[in-house]
């Protein structure tokens, strides 16, 4: 429990961008009589980053959580939230402080804190809070004819705390025990039985009144009881805040960038739905895939390591680290520009500075050879595609002897076929390598020998082996080993595999049901890429959703021949590159533009 507890409390700082110096269990588990089907009332003090303090706009004040599975209840408060209720001595913020049940804490945290609490405490606020608790209980739920042990309980704590702090002891203690010896005999003789009870009861079952204790919580409610107050003393709650807002960051490590990490609100700058959903060509079945744009800490930037972006294993995810990212738009890279300009449908978050990186600040005449040439490579991935759809590698890797031939006459026989043929077995032969014949080997045959010592490797039988063999011994025959062609084969089965391993099997089950062999998605982005491309010169706009979506799905489906297409796609670019000498496009972005408005943006979006 304690290691999900601590998972819990990273994600927590991941999603919500937030530090986490103090963490405790709060309630019945740390007052010592938790049921055994207590929650674990995880509470925590969090702290945002520094620059959100200085802002006019309100700062998130808490984080409350859903149940999680394992019972995990957790909730927290900002530390400028916590620092005012500790300035009116709030119960339940002292007792999180106190808690002897501890699950993080930054060194000297809690000593501060309670150093804090201690020098502002203010008897009658902290007696009121203690007070009110035990009213609310003996009024509400300590009403009925059968009450819960629990219920009883948590009214004899409050009770007991808010005359521990009439008696002038100052903060009560958490734990309940430490509490017990100031009831009153009679009382403390019931507190083993209701504790025994709670322990092992869930926490709704029910008991029969217990008229003494009754008779206990309704006279100490009545009880008039001056407690002192006390005006709230600001400097110890200013120098708390100002140290806690102030201390030094943790600094970002490449590894800490993991996707859930990116999307978090203090460095995500754009989330958006890309690729077929963006472009209006996605099908039943499509996948999601994700792209955006975040921002590392000054911190991680002021320090040596870098970092270009984030992906999953497929790349379906891919977030851009905003410096890497505005270097792909002054390259015109397609994959970068088409995000700023995606469709307000596909975006999920979009931070108002990633507006200020406008399509026309990039567009440039360098798009003819980056949407070209990308457009081109989409035709050669169509090409190695259709290789492999059309020559697929069996399962098993043919065996290095499988390349090793006798010649014979004017041809040459399989090794193997050649020795069966003789009656001769691989490993009653023996092979040396032929001088000034690179390839050649002689074979020798002597059975009864204890060397040959066979052909190939017994423990590796892709490698061969050599025999040592008398001067005078004559060779069988001779043998040629074509490497050049096992190694080939051997690249070409190994990829062949990986690739069917990796491949998004609704695109290769589509591209094997028009049986044109040719990956037709691939054919289809050339299209689009060229139309791009086209609108960009003559008209100088970056249109994502593509208004001929019927046409390029048809290219999809595989309608078209793939000789047909690619000499579109030729004509097409050769259109594209004439329009590009036309266009009133600059050559290249302004890079001394380009640069200021990054700084600009890191400047305000990390203050």
């Amino acid at each position: 429990m304690e290691d999900a507890i601590q998972a819990l409390l990273d994600r927590i700082e991941r999603q919500h961008g937030v530090t986490i110096p103090y963490a405790c269990e709060s309630g019945s588990r740390a007052w010592g009589f938790a049921s055994p089907d207590s929650d674990y009332d995880i509470r925590f003090i969090f702290v945002r980053q520094e620059q959100t303090y200085l802002s006019v706009l309100d700062g998130m004040e808490s984080i409350d959580l859903p149940l999680e599975e394992g019972d995990l209840d957790a909730g927290g408060w900002d530390v400028r939230k916590a620092v005012r209720l500790l300035g009116r001595s709030n119960g339940a913020l002292v007792e999180w402080l106190h808690s002897p049940v501890v699950y993080r804490c930054e060194p000297g945290f809690r000593e501060r804190w309670q150093s804090t609490a201690r020098a502002v405490f203010s008897p009658r606020a902290s007696r009121d809070h203690y007070h009110g608790l035990a009213r609310q209980m003996v009024l509400g739920k300590l009403a009925d004819e059968q009450v819960r042990a629990k219920d009883y309980l948590y009214a004899l704590r409050a009770t007991l705390c808010a005359r521990w702090i009439a008696a002038g002891k100052g903060i009560p203690p958490v734990a309940f025990a430490e509490l017990v010896p100031d009831a009153p005999e009679e009382i403390r003789a019931l507190i083993p039985a209701l504790l025994e009870h709670k322990a092992r009861t869930s926490e709704g079952e029910r008991m029969p009144r217990l008229p003494a204790l009754d008779d206990f919580l309704t006279a100490s409610l009545a009880e008039q009881v001056h407690t002192p107050g006390k005006p709230v003393d600001t400097e110890p709650l200013d120098a708390l805040l100002r140290a806690e807002i102030r201390r030094p960051s943790h600094v970002m490590k490449p590894a800490d960038f993991t996707l859930e990490r990116v999307r978090g609100h203090d460095l995500l700058l754009l989330d958006t739905v890309a690729g077929s959903h963006a472009y209006g060509t996605a099908i039943a079945g499509s996948d999601e895939d994700r792209r955006g744009v975040f921002a590392a800490p000054r911190s991680f930037l002021l320090g040596l390591d870098e970092i270009e972006q984030v992906a999953d294993e497929r790349s379906d995810q891919v977030y851009y680290e905003l410096g890497h990212f505005v270097s792909l738009l002054l390259k015109n890279n397609p994959n970068a520009l088409e995000l700023l300009a995606m469709p307000d449908d596909c975006i999920r978050h979009r931070h108002p500075l990633f507006g200020w990186l406008e399509p026309e600040i990039f567009l440039s005449k360098l798009c003819a050879k980056t949407f070209g040439e990308y457009a081109m490579g989409q035709i050669r991935k169509a090409r190695g595609l259709n290789k492999k759809i059309v020559n697929p590698e069996p399962e098993q890797r043919r065996a290095m002897l499988d390349f090793c031939h006798v010649p014979e006459g004017q041809g040459s026989t399989p090794v193997l076929d050649w020795l069966a043929a003789r009656g001769m077995s691989p490993r009653e032969c023996g092979i040396t390598a032929v001088q000034h014949a690179a390839g050649m080997f002689a074979i020798y045959h002597e059975p009864s020998s204890s060397d040959p010592r066979g052909i190939v490797s017994p423990r590796d039988p892709d490698t061969l082996i050599f025999s040592s063999v008398p001067r005078e011994a004559v060779p069988v025959g001779w043998m040629h080993f074509n490497r050049d062609a096992f190694q080939a084969h051997c690249k070409a089965h190994r990829e062949y595999w990986e690739w069917v391993g990796q491949r998004n099997e609704e695109r290769y089950a589509t591209n094997a049901s028009h049986g044109r062999g040719y990956d037709s998605k691939n054919l289809m982005h050339t299209l689009r890429l060229l139309d791009m491309a086209g609108e960009i010169a003559t008209e100088g706009v970056l249109r994502i959703r593509r208004p001929n979506r019927e046409y390029l799905l048809r290219v999809r489906s595989g309608e078209f021949a793939y000789e047909d297409l690619v000499a579109r796609a030729e004509e097409q670019l050769a259109g594209v590159q004439a329009a590009f000498e036309k266009s009133d496009l600059p050559d290249q972005p302004d890079r001394a533009r380009v640069e200021a408005l990054l700084v600009a943006i890191r400047e305000g979006f990390h203050g």
